[in-house]
């Protein structure tokens, strides 16, 4: 198995068609809009992938730097920001590597799409330390992650099947006693046999232990939401772990 660098490195030249960038990036303005209280104009994107939350941000007005620790994905998501006319500044760091420099400088902070969850444990609480001292005084985080209660107590394997000008990707997970590993099989409904498979190890944090990191770490006011539309978070049902909290 490759490093997950590697991997969102490789996904990168097609991540944008498999999650339908468009879409996206309409459906992320609507639902982001509701964590962005008044006073907020700074705001820090942790994992910003293709930069689809970062540019959905930016185009609300605010203020947007944006990290992911793959270069490739960076550079797609400024290939975005030309096409969006988006101003945005992206750095290529991990979030527990963020340098000092950045302490104190933000209003909120999001890690959306998982981010979290491709964190090793040893890295975990260092990345929450690092983002706690980004903020401001006040400052809140919004974390999206997926729902690993339900996920392992269903062990459902096909995550996603799409389909795109004939080519398809389906994501799916191999389970194993303390982690997943999460794979894209990619390939042309013409062309079956030339496919392209990539797998990358996740680590499938539940509620009860990032609350806790959280609350360690020296945040308060902590909720917990079924997605991003703020529904309520059932650990049987929901597919989604939203947690938004103040400094």
């Amino acid at each position: 198995m490759k490093t997950n660098i590697f991997f969102y490195n490789t996904a990168s030249g097609y991540y944008d068609k498999m999650i339908d960038f468009e879409s996206a990036l309409n459906k992320r303005k609507n639902l982001l809009s509701d964590f962005v209280k008044s006073g907020i104009s700074s705001v820090a994107d942790i994992g910003c992938g293709t930069g689809v939350d970062s540019i959905s941000l930016a185009q609300t007005g605010l203020c947007v730097t944006a990290f992911d620790p793959s270069i490739e994905m960076i550079n797609s998501a400024k290939e975005n920001c030309k096409k969006t006319n988006a101003q945005i500044q992206f750095f290529n760091y991990s979030a527990a590597n963020i340098p000092k420099s950045f302490f104190n400088k933000f209003d909120l902070i999001v890690s959306l799409g998982n981010t979290i969850a491709n964190i090793n444990p040893d890295q975990l609480e260092k990345s929450f330390d690092r983002i706690f001292r980004m903020l401001k005084t006040d400052g809140r985080i919004l974390i999206q992650v997926l729902n690993y209660e339900k996920i392992l107590k269903e062990k459902e394997r096909i995550v996603n099947i799409t389909q795109k000008d004939n080519e398809y990707f389906i994501r799916f997970y191999d389970y194993g006693n303390n982690d997943l590993t999460f794979n894209i099989l990619k390939f042309n409904a013409d062309k079956t046999f030339d496919k392209e498979l990539i797998s990358t190890k996740i680590f499938p944090y539940k509620s009860k232990e990032l609350k806790q990191l959280l609350k360690k770490t020296g945040f308060n006011k902590t909720q917990l939401f079924g997605g991003l539309d703020k529904s309520l978070f059932n650990p049987k049902v929901s597919n989604d772990l939203v947690i938004y909290a103040e400094k």
